[in-house]
């Protein structure tokens, strides 16, 4: 079990230095360059959920699944009031961390790219796609941290336990991660990465962390269906 964990052991840990060494690089920086780092970040995470969403729309065997647990985890986000619990626990920090944590959880554990990463690193200890996670989470979290501080080195031991927890999914229940599962995930990850690419880039605060509840329904969905058979 402990050496299916390699590849998280990489991406947490380079978080944590991208963290340190962003938040070197952002004292040196004005905020001239911030704003361009973190507007080139949004229309970068802008084009990933647009593309996540033109691959995985077309494979969903359930087309009305994501409109239903789009609304109805929006809704109980919005009253959770996710968004803002988010940001109250990063307040006397920079003013857009918050939003830069979210950014950077959605990229890294919501595509197809972590969820099959990790099941292939239960399955054949094979850490190719974690590798090119950590990689892109490494970029990503150093422009964030030379944005909004050291403050971004929270992000690990939530990305951790995430992979931690697909990992023990798919090594002991790997019928759990179905294809179909695997695609309705990718297709929400899809809107709210895009979601947080609008707030990067400051067009439109659709307040992708309240969305996250979102994720709760696929999850129901699928273990109804394996349960009851229909």
């Amino acid at each position: 079990m402990l050496a299916s964990l390699t590849g998280t052991f990489v991406d947490a840990g380079g978080v944590i230095i991208a963290s340190i060494l962003g938040s070197l690089i952002g004292k040196k920086m004005n905020d001239k360059y911030k704003g361009i780092l973190l507007a080139i970040l949004g229309f970068i995470a802008f084009g990933v959920g647009f593309e996540s969403l033109a691959v995985y729309m077309p494979k969903s065997k359930y087309a009305i699944l994501f409109i239903v647990a789009l609304v109805l985890g929006t809704a109980l986000g919005t009253h959770w009031d996710l968004e803002d619990r988010i940001n109250g626990l990063t307040a006397g920090k920079s003013a857009g961390l918050g939003k830069s944590i979210t950014t950077e959880v959605i990229l890294s554990t919501l595509g197809a790219l972590p969820i099959v990463g990790c099941i292939m690193a239960a399955t054949s200890h094979d850490f190719t796609f974690l590798f090119v996670n950590a990689s892109l989470d490494f970029v990503m979290v150093t422009i964030l941290a030379a944005a909004d501080g050291m403050g971004m080195m929270i992000c690990a031991p939530i990305i951790f336990i995430y992979q931690f927890v697909i990992i023990l999914v798919a090594t002991f229940a790997r019928g759990a991660l179905s294809d179909p599962f695997i695609t309705e995930i990718a297709i929400l990850g899809g809107f709210m990465v895009a979601a947080s690419g609008l707030s990067l880039l400051q067009l439109k605060d659709l307040k992708a962390a309240n969305m996250m509840p979102a994720l709760l329904i696929p999850i129901i969905f699928f273990a109804a269906k394996a349960l009851l058979h229909f």
